[in-house]
């Protein structure tokens, strides 16, 4: 009798568990296959240049080297694409919506080959860096131009952007090869 109890109890529980609704599991992260970097002159020339992995596979497939001119300032903007969809998803500005919670760090070596100024802020105050003032330096050079993005949400009910690259996930870490012409 013992036995028969316990196999009722299991065999409503397995039953009850069940549900007819089939959840599909979700993913926040989107895949990023293209980051572009448009930089506009001071009489309105804009030079974009690429980094590619089309098929989101972890396998670059071409990066364009950025070419500057020697002492010049450009208005910078960036832009987030998944180009395995049709059409285009730009994941840009789904970044713009959520500024809180994204930071948008630019590395470059040697330091002072160009300096970059981030001019979006978030409504918090804190850097977004969508678009950024770059200013190369007086003399022609080479070296690398680093884009990060950091995802920083808030813990635990505090809020995890700082305007500092520490905390959070690394959405996106690529590289271009910098010339200053």
């Amino acid at each position: 009798m013992k036995n028969i109890t316990i196999l009722l109890l299991a065999f409503i529980l397995v039953f009850a568990s069940c549900s007819k609704e089939d959840v599909e599991p979700s993913d926040d992260n989107e895949l990023i296959t293209t980051v572009k970097l448009s930089f506009k002159s001071p009489i309105g020339i804009v030079k974009s240049f690429y980094w590619r992995d089309k098929q989101g596979d972890g396998v670059i497939d071409s990066v364009d080297p950025i070419l500057l001119d020697k002492n010049t300032a450009y208005e910078m903007t960036i832009s987030l694409l998944d180009e395995t969809k049709n059409p285009v998803f730009d994941i840009s500005e789904e970044i713009e919506e959520e500024s809180d919670v994204h930071l948008f760090v630019y590395k470059v070596t040697p330091l002072g080959l160009v300096g970059v100024q981030i001019k979006d802020l978030d409504k918090n105050g804190l850097p977004i860096g969508l678009k950024a003032d770059v200013r190369s330096q007086y003399v022609p050079g080479n070296g690398k131009f680093q884009v990060i993005l950091k995802h920083q949400p808030p813990v635990n009910g505090k809020a995890g952007k700082t305007g500092s690259e520490e905390g959070g996930s690394t959405d996106v870490d690529v590289s271009f090869p910098l010339i200053v012409q």
